[in-house]
């Protein structure tokens, strides 16, 4: 399984629609908007996800050399290839973690990020450390990998109990960006309502 190609393009095409109806845009002069118009249309042509990039390797290097350094646990390898697909995204109070700014050449602030998100979590709640590395957060959920076996988790926010387990990072970030879009698909026939089926405010894929 791999990352859905119609959600990603989905959530570009919501980010490039809020930056063209944000003050920021309408009030750019206009050499700087068509320069910018420009890039997306090229970032498009090219077959990318305008304002939802990948990361670059040196920018990985970096965080997993920082998260080696802070956490003294390594950067599984599924989250530094969802990276290197989609470095972080927030949208509808789902939030990826991505490469933190201070390991960006242009230290652009793309939302929240992987190591400083981990570090506070772990100080917040000491019943994590070594135990999770948290990749991403919505208002119920946080979104983690348990590191004792690689799997991918979610956890209720307020308890830390495991909701649901996926098998790959893949899915789980498929169904973060279900959740990020509002598209929670047909209710499967005779479903209840439990951990790992759909419910009101949320979506765990049922595969």
């Amino acid at each position: 399984m791999s990352l859905n190609m119609r959600f990603l393009k989905e959530l570009s095409d919501l980010f490039v629609d809020d930056l063209k109806r944000s003050d920021y845009y309408r009030t750019l002069p206009k050499d700087e908007r068509r320069h910018l118009d420009d890039r997306l249309a090229t970032d498009a042509s090219e077959g990318l996800f305008p304002l939802l990039p990948g990361a670059e390797e040196a920018e990985l290097q970096k965080l997993s050399q920082a998260i080696y350094a802070k956490l003294h646990t390594q950067l599984p390898a599924t989250v530094v290839d969802i990276l290197r697909q989609v470095d972080g995204f927030s949208q509808n109070g789902v939030s990826l973690y991505g490469v933190d700014a201070e390991f960006r050449d242009d230290q652009f602030d793309s939302g929240p990020g992987l190591l400083a998100e981990n570090l506070v979590n772990w100080s917040s709640f000491p019943e994590t450390v070594q135990k999770y590395l948290f990749v991403g957060d919505s208002d119920l959920w946080h979104f983690a990998v348990e590191l004792a076996t690689g799997d991918p988790v979610v956890l209720h926010k307020v308890t830390l109990n495991q909701a649901h387990r996926f098998s790959t990072m893949d899915e789980l970030v498929n169904d973060m960006m279900q959740q990020a879009l509002g598209d929670f698909g047909e209710e499967p026939e005779g479903a209840e309502d439990k951990p790992g089926n759909h419910s009101a405010g949320f979506h765990f894929s049922n595969n």
